[in-house]
């Protein structure tokens, strides 16, 4: 072989392999169906080598791909939305397989977007929040994307508009306050406008809030300092500071009914300890097992369960005068406690059980225990005490359980923004749950009625417990 001849061989195959290595690899192929069925609804129709298409040589529609394809005997349009200013034009087009086109709007700035998620109807938004855009688009000069719509821009560089108010379409009243424990700070913020997001400073680590109706004051544990701060609602910073004997580490606080009164539960001191708050000083200590975490206050049955992680129990004490009663014995470390407001039936959180145990504690026995996800961290039920739902921290899901039939029902993951919660709360209305985050920076709010979560919100800092406040 000649060495021109060879020279032009080896030239050519470096041609084919620039040509193999950088020309844009499309994720999928277009169905043939899928062409037929747009050239019959379009007439003037182009199409792209991105999958993308144009109609009248003005409108372009862009392809989003689903994750994984639904399969179908037949292709069709099962679902469109209408364009208000251009009837023949929809603004989204959905085929039966998970293919959704939809159309790109220009908006007066000069930039492009597509529609909102709210114009899209329930039973669709899960396909199209289920879809990405396909890598090789091209993408349009000006695409500008809603926060609440970025997972479809997949790895794509699409600019993501911020929602200078990701709560305004929830209409939630109140303010929402949160302790983080790692920058020992104490946020808040107005419920009804996420644009401010305030940060007191402590002076260690702050742990759990209780709030006091009568005087308006927040109480706040603080686990590293042995204190108890108060502060002011919407304050600026922490109005007095209750100081604690030495190795209390306050962990769990609530107030009295009146007010008057401070339960704080110490957890390496193993106290059971009564604040009166008239006169600023400990009346009374009561001893319990060793790493007690929670308590709750049965207040229909004069009872105070406190769970201690470090014995697997579950100890009683009377309301009255807070002498100790009995105690039940469980296993997996229980540790977060809460009662059901009809019944009194009381829930246990096992941290290393993956479980929640049901207490009947007129009878002193466990009356069922439910498997959930890994290491549930917290509770909350509703005001009806029809579901209790559970904070599960390793496996960042929250489990709902029918708390009239003590059956698991649904299991809601959490996105990749939260992760190992660390408290629940449910707004007055039952219509919302919010999530707080033990290792990113992120709270995320959950729809109840849709079983899913509707608001990621960055509050600056991660957190641990949280209390809404609304004086309404």
């Amino acid at each position: 072989m000649s060495k021109i001849i060879r020279n032009l061989i080896i030239q050519s195959g470096f041609i084919l392999l620039n040509l193999f290595l950088f020309q844009p690899v499309f994720s999928a192929e277009l169905s043939p169906t899928i062409k037929e069925t747009l050239r019959k609804k379009f007439v003037d129709i182009i199409f792209k080598i991105d999958n993308s298409f144009l109609v009248k040589d003005k409108d372009l529609y862009l392809p989003l791909l689903p994750q994984i394809q639904k399969s179908t005997n037949k292709i069709e349009i099962i679902n469109t939305i209408p364009d208000d200013s251009d009837k023949s034009l929809p603004k989204l087009i959905e085929f039966s397989n998970g293919w959704i086109f939809v159309k790109l709007i220009k908006q007066k700035d000069g930039s492009q977007t597509i529609l909102d998620l709210k114009e899209i109807s329930e039973s669709s938004k899960n396909s199209l929040l289920n879809t990405k855009f396909p890598n090789d688009l091209v993408i349009p000069q000006g695409l500008t994307i809603k926060e609440e719509l970025s997972n479809l821009t997949g790895d794509l560089p699409i600019k993501i508009e911020k929602d200078p108010n990701p709560l305004s379409s929830l209409h939630l009243n109140g303010l929402l306050y949160l302790t983080s424990p790692d920058t020992g700070k104490i946020v808040y913020l107005d419920l009804s406008n996420a644009s401010m997001i305030y940060k007191v400073q402590t002076k260690g680590t702050p742990w759990d809030i209780t709030f006091d109706k009568e005087n308006k004051m927040f109480y706040i544990s603080d686990f590293a300092k042995n204190l108890i701060y108060t502060m002011k609602p919407l304050g600026n910073s922490v109005s007095t500071t209750i100081t604690l004997p030495a190795m209390s580490s306050p962990i769990d606080i609530e107030l009295s009914s009146d007010g008057s009164l401070i339960y704080i539960l110490e957890s390496i001191a193993n106290n059971f300890v009564v604040y009166k708050t008239a006169e600023s000083k400990i009346v009374l200590t009561t001893k319990v097992p060793p790493n007690p975490t929670s308590f709750s206050v049965v207040k229909d049955l004069a009872l105070i369960a406190i769970s201690c992680s470090g014995s697997n129990s579950i100890v009683f004490l009377n309301a009255n005068d807070f002498s100790p009663l009995n105690q039940i014995m469980l296993e997996g470390n229980p540790e977060k406690v809460i009662s059901n407001p009809v019944n009194n039936f009381l829930y246990v959180a096992n941290r290393n059980g993956n479980s929640v145990s049901i207490i009947d504690p007129i009878n002193k026995k466990i009356k069922n225990t439910l498997e959930v996800g890994e290491t549930p961290t917290a509770l909350a039920i509703d005001s009806n005490a029809k579901y209790l739902y559970v904070a599960n921290g390793k496996s960042s899901t929250i489990s709902i359980i029918d708390a009239e039939n003590e059956v698991l029902t649904t299991t809601i993951p959490l996105p990749v923004e939260t992760q190992f919660p660390g408290d629940i709360k449910i707004t007055p209305d039952n219509k919302w749950l919010i999530v707080t985050s033990e290792t990113t920076n992120v709270i995320s709010i959950i729809d109840l009625n849709l079983k899913e979560v509707v608001v990621k919100l960055d509050v600056g800092a991660t957190t641990h417990s949280a209390f809404i406040y609304d004086e309404k």
